[in-house]
């Protein structure tokens, strides 16, 4: 892979590190005008998960550690694999509402999993961990990350409770 190439998925990375980092520190701390865990709670509540603190504590902790390790490109194809998989289920969530973010839909989760998938793909490129350190990423384990995570995300959406669209309309967007 060319410096050039090396570059733009290092870019890539580090957008997805702040943006996953960002959702889950606010999920799990309150940073960053979050809500924590008692808000997080409530909102995976509302979406129907059982049991909703521990979906809100997995959630915010997979988000997190997956952005770091995506975003250093240390044990990428793992990171690959938790933000694939939580990217997955808050996609499927947000699909009745179609693709405007406006209405809640789902544009920006399925761009930022276009990101992930499309790194997991590649591999983290040069400029990373995993380069260094020899770590074996993209094919064929990337795919196989990406699998895994799609999987478990549907796994993980199929289990939610029936909720009712009128009782989420004083829920918060995104768990914050």
């Amino acid at each position: 892979m060319g410096t050039a190439a090396s570059s733009g998925l290092l870019v890539l990375r580090l957008a997805i590190l702040v943006i996953m980092g960002f959702h889950g520190t606010q999920k799990l701390f309150g940073w960053w005008d979050g809500g924590g865990l008692d808000r997080a709670e409530k909102f995976f509540a509302a979406q129907g998960f059982r049991p909703p603190r521990l979906m809100a504590l997995v959630a915010g902790a997979t988000e997190t550690c997956g952005a770091v390790l995506l975003g250093t490109g240390a044990l990428s194809v793992l990171g690959t694999a938790m933000l694939t998989g939580v990217l997955t289920n808050v996609t499927a969530i947000h699909l009745r509402n179609g693709l405007d973010g406006k209405k809640h839909g789902f544009e920006f989760e399925l761009m930022i999993l276009a990101g992930v998938v499309a790194t997991g793909l590649c591999g983290p490129g040069e400029w990373s961990v995993d380069h260094w350190l020899g770590v074996p990423s993209g094919a064929p384990w990337g795919p196989v990350a990406v699998a895994a995570g799609v999987l478990s995300g549907l796994v993980v959406v199929t289990t939610r409770k029936r909720v009712d669209r009128e009782a989420l309309q004083n829920v918060p967007a995104r768990g914050r």
